[in-house]
């Protein structure tokens, strides 16, 4: 097998959440705070035998933002009524009015203040690998060599030194290769099937053609099996030439390739969790085994290429990725 493909992208941003109690005023008992998040509490009850002010109940804050403070308490006698409880992440309402007396009303304090708003939440990578990716390969021989990806559900930008490979997956699907010599574009034609690729944002399923200037080929991806098959000029040996990205797999012209799942197993890509075999119609007895469990990526080759041995990639919740290639080179990630 002349290549074979892999998969390579990526925190978990945690919510904040504050809860703030209803203070009471000096010259009456006060009640207790409003209720925090996860169950009401009572209102504040503004006791003030001498017609002191209310003070409002403050929000909590939950993990979406903040919600606006309670409002203001109003002049209470000694019969007055407590306000009333407060909901989920809200403070309690002021005291109402209720006179003993015919003395003149004090105005009511102001409404409580109401926290910053939170945060929401990021899905971790386990969940989904949406966002911006700092890539890096590093050798003994050539040292470290960075590259950016950006992912999405509608498609996705791979920019590194000699080139950026751009797909394009809302309305009509495209794909553009630019390098220093110029912009190439690569049509795109998908018939899409169900097929669940769990954290990986893009949509996989389907019978797929990919044609540029003069190479063609095709994939069809199903939940168990994947079949590719590539054609180029007669004298072109493999799929690659001036108008095919150098940084994607380049299958030899005129074979047929096969991956088939042969057990599942539980991963955070979805249907392409479990033990695959890897092969072509050379008939040479090269080929690989793959396996994709939770969030692991391995596979052992036998090849007469650069896939020839051990890979190795792990992409953790917290968005840091990291393994190594065949060829010793270390390979590692982390989303923005």
């Amino acid at each position: 097998m002349r290549r074979a493909y892999s998969v390579f992208t990526f925190a978990f941003g945690a919510a904040c959440l504050h809860a703030c109690a209803g203070n009471p005023i000096t010259s009456g008992t006060g009640g207790a705070g409003g209720g925090g998040v996860g169950g009401s509490g009572s209102g504040g009850v503004s006791v003030a035998v001498t017609g002191g002010a209310g003070a409002g109940g403050s929000s909590a804050t939950t993990a979406s933002g903040g919600v606006s403070g309670g409002s203001g308490g109003s002049t209470v006698r000694p019969t007055g009524t407590g306000g009333g409880g407060g909901s989920l992440g809200t403070g309690g309402g002021g005291g109402s009015t209720a006179r003993a007396d015919a003395a003149p009303d004090v105005a009511g304090g102001g409404g409580g203040t109401s926290y910053d708003a939170g945060t929401g939440g990021v899905a971790g990578c386990d969940q989904d690998l949406s966002g911006t990716w700092d890539l890096y390969t590093t050798s003994l021989a050539s040292g470290s060599v960075a590259a950016t990806l950006v992912l999405g559900a509608s498609g996705f930008t791979f920019t590194m030194t000699r080139g950026q490979l751009a797909y394009t997956a809302a309305g009509t699907k495209s794909a553009t290769y630019k390098t220093s010599s110029g912009t190439r574009l690569i049509t795109v034609q998908n018939t899409p099937a169900g097929v669940n690729s769990g954290s990986f944002p893009l949509a996989l399923g389907g019978h797929w053609t990919l044609a540029s200037n003069h190479e063609t080929c095709t994939l069809d991806v199903a939940s168990g099996t994947v079949k590719g098959n590539c054609n180029g000029r007669p004298d072109e040996y493999n799929v690659a030439a001036d108008d095919w990205p150098y940084i994607i797999p380049s299958p030899e012209n005129g074979l047929h390739y096969l991956f088939s799942r042969t057990s599942t197993l539980a991963s955070q890509f979805g249907d392409f969790g479990g033990q695959w075999t890897a092969k072509s119609d050379t008939g040479s007895g090269q080929g690989c085994v793959f396996k994709v469990e939770g969030n692991t990526f391995t596979s052992t080759c036998v090849a007469s290429n650069d896939f020839n041995g051990n890979l190795h990639l792990t992409i953790g919740s917290d968005c840091v990725a990291s393994g190594t290639t065949p060829s010793g080179l270390e390979v590692s990630g982390r989303r923005r």
